[in-house]
């Protein structure tokens, strides 16, 4: 079984990450941090690059990584799609160390919880890497799923396309280690891949715990883009925290 952020992974063509859906948290985001003009970026877990290319677009000069080689082909041929200029490099947000701080540093989607195969350690450790590359000031936006939201919609299966040509997704969530696992069979007249992604659930306490540890100070929590203060049943946390 493939992992998911392999070569021909479904998170390429995910239907829900369109390209007006980016520039609206993008928009949110230059204005809930600030971003100064021509500032400096860290897309930690930048995936296929679609948040690095539209910061690029706006004339912020980015830096996206991310552990998964499929990923950072796709960055880098969208960029040059696209006609900007953003470097991209292929390196666990673990380990890695700039000598040049950066203004602001972005985490979004699901990219902090990930939990590689044949492991219960998810990747919180990237957060005191978020805080060493930031100078001091610095900001920093990490969006989430919350938990108990995210469990109470949780379906343990689902099915999108046609008779020939669909995926199959099947979840299961362990509360022991609080890991959700989700299978993917996408199914061609070409043939069929399996993926599979795990990733671990986070409360809102939780979160606060881990940023404080790594000594980044949050300066307010949002109900996603909207633009209302976190609450209980919000779907996605999006912090925006400071060094």
């Amino acid at each position: 079984m493939n992992d998911f952020f392999s070569d021909g992974s479904p998170f390429l063509r995910h239907p829900l990450l369109t390209a007006e859906r980016t520039r609206r948290e993008i928009d949110f985001l230059v204005d809930a941090l600030p971003l100064p003009p021509g500032a400096r970026v860290l897309d930690v877990g930048c995936g296929f690059g679609r948040h690095s290319v539209e910061l690029a677009h706006r004339g912020f000069h980015v830096l996206g990584i991310d552990p998964a080689a499929a990923m950072i082909r796709a960055a880098r041929e969208k960029a040059q799609e696209a006609g900007v200029d953003v470097e991209f490099q292929q390196v666990a947000a673990e380990g890695y160390f700039t000598a040049e701080p950066f203004d602001a540093a972005l985490c979004l989607f699901t990219t902090l919880g990930q939990v590689p195969p044949a492991s219960d350690d998810d990747n919180r450790d990237l957060l005191t890497t978020v805080f060493d590359s930031l100078k001091e000031g610095g900001r920093f936006a990490l969006e989430l799923p919350q938990k108990q939201p995210a469990l109470d919609a949780l379906k343990p299966s689902d099915r999108f396309g046609s008779d020939t040509s669909y995926a199959q997704v099947d979840r299961s969530y362990d509360a022991g280690t609080g890991i959700v696992t989700e299978k993917f069979h996408i199914v061609s007249p070409d043939g069929s891949q399996d993926f599979h992604l795990r990733y671990r659930l986070f409360t809102r306490q939780d979160v606060t715990g881990l940023l404080t540890a790594a000594g980044l100070q949050l300066r307010k929590g949002y109900d996603g883009y909207t633009g209302a203060d976190l609450t209980a049943d919000s779907p996605a946390m999006l912090f925006i925290c400071a060094k």
